[in-house]
């Protein structure tokens, strides 16, 4: 059976795009480990009805694309961060997490330097940084829950919504910047506040 282009809502013609489009994994697959008739799957894939919320629930779970997430809370002042994986040694998980915040830090930068040469911000330019700034903000996330990880079970904060993070910001309120007219004006600066 040929599949026609998802021609419903934005959020299946993504779905669409995942499985179809980029074959991350087959839709009779998918619709069975979702608990779904491929009929009725297929149809929302295509767009003909419209996924109902637990149905998205079970899809993000198997299909773990990020992308599904981040179409969900747009607008929102949300950010889909993966729950990290229990890890047998935290420090190690705690390191590549702050490096790989390090590196979307730093991409960001690289290309805030560009677009600040370029004199303007276009579309593509805009979702490229947002793209890095996303994954920054994870990285932030699975750097803090590396941090918890590392401390014993016994001394953790309790995560309560009347209380602060566990692990508080200890970044202060920003400083008026200095001129900065390229990247190279960065180095040997003191970019701590």
């Amino acid at each position: 059976m040929q599949l026609r282009p998802a021609r419903g809502d934005e959020f299946s013609r993504l779905v669409y795009r995942i499985l179809v489009t980029e074959k991350r994994r087959a839709i009779r697959d998918v619709a069975a480990a979702v608990g779904m008739e491929y009929a009725s799957f297929h149809a929302r894939v295509i767009g003909r009805t419209h996924f109902k919320a637990e149905e998205v629930s079970r899809l993000i779970a198997e299909v773990p694309d990020p992308r599904l997430c981040d179409y969900l809370l747009s607008n929102t002042a949300f950010v889909a961060v993966p729950r990290p994986m229990p890890s047998r040694t935290p420090q190690q998980s705690t390191f590549q997490a702050a490096v790989q915040l390090a590196t979307e830090s730093l991409a960001t930068i690289a290309h805030i330097g560009e677009t600040v040469l370029g004199g303007q911000l276009d579309t593509s330019g805009y979702e490229h940084l947002s793209n890095h700034v996303r994954e920054a903000e994870r990285a932030v996330s699975n750097l803090r829950a590396g941090l918890l990880s590392m401390m014993p079970r016994k001394s953790r904060p309790e995560a309560r919504p009347d209380r602060p993070d566990p692990v508080p910001s200890t970044v202060a309120a920003p400083q008026e910047p200095a001129a900065v007219t390229s990247p190279a004006d960065l180095i040997g600066q003191d970019l701590s506040y």
